[in-house]
């Protein structure tokens, strides 16, 4: 696999997290009879929990200020899920552990939802992975619960894959326990298939979450949604010509807030509070600023590194434009590894 393959996988493997968290979502927030969304159920990502005193300390005692899980619904009965969701799992058993001692941690009697008080009356907890990996990932909880894992909450996994056939859609399944939610439940018994086309429809404008994506995909969200939507504000804009450029200032702090309003899970989220998580960070940004000044598509115009001129030119194809820039410096063939020691595939 050469280097530019393995970061379109890692750049799809983003993209296919992102459907899956939302794809689970809207299995509570889409009402089947009335064909709406049900703007009673509140859904956010990454959102900051407090452990109850009884966790706030981890069993090496250092202090445990906050829980941070991939997804989390609040259901207007006052009850919750929250979990975990994971595209690529660890090609080794002995890192699986790690996944469900994070579980664990949801396992509590969490400060943080988005309630008058913070708190829910109980809350499912919910692991969502790639269908290659649930049957194993099943037979490992099975085969550790009551001594390594102890979940006492409502615990099930749900598998999810995605179909690239001549219409695509995403499959969800439950592959373990039972979600407390009774239709939910049984529709997830045999498996559910999502049309993309539908789930694009309502959620396409999702292009973030709290994990840092690749780099020539954040390069990509931020030429295609900031640079090119203020160049086109300019009168220049229409009559700029094939490799023609034209200087844009942008301020980072600019960059982050219109991606973070638009184009992350704030978007489904109006509760938004100290909790939810700012996402691009600011870190993020300002590596991908850097690339843009090291690829000599942008210069800082202060020291602070706060305000930078952007050089806009139109690119047939903005992805992979970035891809080949981050990709251009000679690179060995990334082989396959079976039999290492690496955490991850």
């Amino acid at each position: 696999m050469s280097y530019e393959e393995e970061i379109n996988n890692k750049i799809d493997d983003y993209l296919q997290t992102i459907h899956a968290i939302v794809g689970f979502m809207n299995f509570y927030r889409y009402d089947n009879e009335r064909r709406e969304i049900r703007s009673d159920v509140i859904v956010f990502q990454g959102r900051r929990f407090n452990p109850s005193p009884a966790k706030s300390f981890s069993q090496k005692g250092d202090k445990v200020d906050y829980v941070t899980p991939d997804i989390g619904i609040l259901l207007p009965t006052m009850n919750g899920v929250i979990g975990e969701v994971k595209k690529s799992f660890p090609a080794k058993q002995k890192y699986w552990l790690k996944t469900f001692k994070q579980l664990m941690k949801y396992d509590d009697d969490l400060t943080g939802w988005p309630t008058d008080d913070e708190k829910v009356n109980d809350h499912d907890i919910v692991l969502i992975l790639h269908q290659s990996r649930a049957v194993q990932v099943a037979e490992f909880y099975e085969t550790n619960k009551g001594t390594e894992i102890e979940i006492v909450r409502p615990f099930s996994i749900v598998e999810f894959n995605r179909s690239d056939e001549r219409m695509p859609y995403y499959f969800f399944r439950r592959a373990l326990g039972n979600l407390s939610e009774k239709t939910i439940n049984e529709q997830l018994k045999y498996g559910v298939q999502i049309p993309m086309e539908k789930l694009l429809a309502i959620y396409s404008i999702i292009k973030l979450y709290d994990d840092e994506p690749p780099l020539p995909y954040l390069l990509q969200v931020i030429w295609t949604h900031v640079v090119l939507e203020r160049a086109r504000e300019s009168e220049r804009f229409v009559k700029l010509r094939k490799n023609q450029k034209m200087e844009v200032n942008l301020e980072v702090e600019t960059i982050i807030e219109e991606l973070h309003k638009g184009f992350s899970f704030r978007a489904l989220c109006d509760k938004d509070s100290e909790r939810q998580p700012r996402i691009p960070k600011r870190e993020w940004v300002l590596r991908a600023c850097n690339k843009l000044v090291e690829l000599k598509e942008a210069k800082w115009i202060d020291q602070q590194k706060t305000t930078l001129t952007v050089f806009f030119k139109e690119y047939d194809d903005i992805k992979t434009h970035f891809i080949k820039c981050c990709t251009d410096e000679p690179q060995e063939d990334i082989q396959p590894k079976l039999f290492d020691d690496e955490e991850f595939e």
